[in-house]
C-alpha cells in the first residue's frame, strides 16, 4: 500500500514539473534588438515601453527591469 502511495506522489510531482516548466515557457519572453557596430553609443535603439505595449507608469509599477549584456564574441562599448 505504500509502494502505491509512493508511486502517487511521485506521478504528481512530476506532472507539477511538468506544469511548471510549461507554465514557465509561456509566460517568459525576451526582447531582442540588433544593433549595428557603427551606431554611436547613447543612440537611441528602440521604444522598450511601445513594444511591449506598456505605458511608463505601467513599467514603473512592474518594477521591469532592463539588463543589456553583450553577446559573446561581440565587440560592444568601443
Amino acid at each position: 500500500m505504500e509502494d502505491i502511495q509512493s508511486l502517487r506522489d511521485c506521478k504528481r510531482r512530476a506532472l507539477f514539473c511538468f506544469l511548471l516548466v510549461t507554465v514557465w515557457e509561456a509566460v517568459s519572453g525576451q526582447i531582442r534588438y540588433s544593433i549595428p557596430e557603427e551606431t554611436h553609443k547613447g543612440s537611441f535603439v528602440g521604444n522598450i515601453a511601445k513594444d511591449l505595449g506598456l505605458d511608463l507608469k505601467e513599467l514603473s509599477d512592474r518594477g521591469v527591469r532592463i539588463v543589456a549584456r553583450a553577446v559573446a564574441g561581440s565587440r560592444c562599448g568601443n
